[in-house]
């Protein structure tokens, strides 16, 4: 029982750890509690949305496919975050190769906006690392891991993934291998605390199964899924699990809270299918094409609006626009001229 897991939350604040990172801190039993937001950092600035929030904007008119701004990662050797508008233009662009880094990132898996729209937050799975660069400028304002090297300890991961920031600045990453979730601190990337890391297996808080996605919401709980077992597990955010359930999928991918409390996840499978599931388990929408229209292996899907979800399609090199109260295609963009897309991998939206 929980009660009687209920040890110390060890949480260091940013003022506390050394640079790096060499303090330990134990792997958490319970709760999910987050540093006070910083006062450089405002929150719910207009423009930028946690991941799920998009399902809570107005519909969008027909031929509209959404407002604002995609950014989209790409996992190839092109190593590289992109950002379009509506018309399909590119707006930014950053290479995650040394040059123009001064250390490299490896091919990135993911890409999200701080909400907050300072920053940019990237992990790259095959180069084992994570990091954060100014939006505007593309600096880096930290880079966290060991490019290529796999480790255990908290200056190292072992296939990281979705490194997503929540709403007071600190971003959670699942770390795949080693069972993980790991919680850092927003400004300089250091682990401030590990839930999970008493080995592989369904258990939460305290176990987790190869856990591939943990999205914060808005009220400071997480909603995180395993590969192991097909499952999605809400967190509150005292730690205790508010509910858990198998998805009917092969390999769940990247679930975030809607603002009714259903979740939006993908399968990312060889025929892949974006699925909205309820509390209680119910499939409450399943987009499965076949044909020419058919996912292969979708990533991630993210909601722009209440009658627009984005896909990224990894293997078919495209990113799709869906409508779900009629399940078609609005829209779908592959690259231009310049920047032709070659497996996308991440999805994030801002309206603006």
């Amino acid at each position: 029982m929980l009660s009687a897991l209920a040890l110390a939350w060890l949480l260091t604040s940013c003022s506390s750890l050394p640079q790096p990172v060499a303090q330990h801190v134990a792997p958490s039993q319970t709760g999910l509690q987050r540093p006070p937001a910083s006062p450089s950092a405002p929150l719910g600035q207009p423009g930028f949305l946690l991941p799920g929030a998009g399902a809570g904007l107005p519909a969008l008119a027909p031929g509209v496919p959404f407002i604002g701004h995609l950014l989209i990662a790409e996992s190839s050797s092109h190593s590289r975050i992109l950002e379009i508008d509506p018309s399909g233009a590119v707006t930014w662009a950053l290479t995650t190769t040394a040059p123009p880094l001064g250390r490299p990132l490896g091919p990135p898996d993911d890409a999200f906006y701080s909400v907050d729209g300072s920053a940019i937050v990237a992990n790259s799975e095959e180069g084992q690392e994570a990091m954060a660069v100014n939006r505007l400028t593309g600096a880096v304002i930290w880079q966290a891991g060991s490019l290529f090297r796999r480790g255990g300890d908290l200056t190292q991961f072992n296939n990281p993934d979705d490194a997503v920031p929540a709403a007071d600045g600190s971003v959670w990453l699942a770390d795949i291998r080693n069972c993980r979730i790991l919680h850092l601190d927003g400004s300089t990337g250091t682990v401030m605390t590990v839930l999970g890391g008493h080995g592989c297996a369904h258990n939460p808080p305290r176990q987790f199964s190869e856990p591939n996605g943990a999205f914060p919401t808005a009220g400071g709980s997480l909603v995180v899924t395993e590969i192991s077992g097909s499952r999605v597990t809400w967190l509150n955010a005292d730690g205790t699990v508010r509910w858990s359930h198998r998805v009917p999928v092969g390999y769940p991918s990247d679930a975030m809270a809607y603002p009714d409390g259903s979740v939006l996840l993908t399968d990312y499978s060889s025929v892949g299918s974006v699925l909205r599931v309820g509390a209680d388990g119910t499939v409450l929408w399943r987009y499965s094409p076949r044909g020419a229209a058919q996912l292969d292996h979708p990533s991630i899907a993210i909601p722009l609006a209440s009658n627009r979800v984005a896909i990224c399609d990894d293997y078919d090199n495209r990113i799709v626009i869906v409508d779900p109260t009629t399940s078609t295609v609005v829209w779908q963009w592959t690259g231009d001229a310049t920047h032709r897309l070659l497996r996308p991998d991440g999805l994030d939206y801002r309206p603006s």
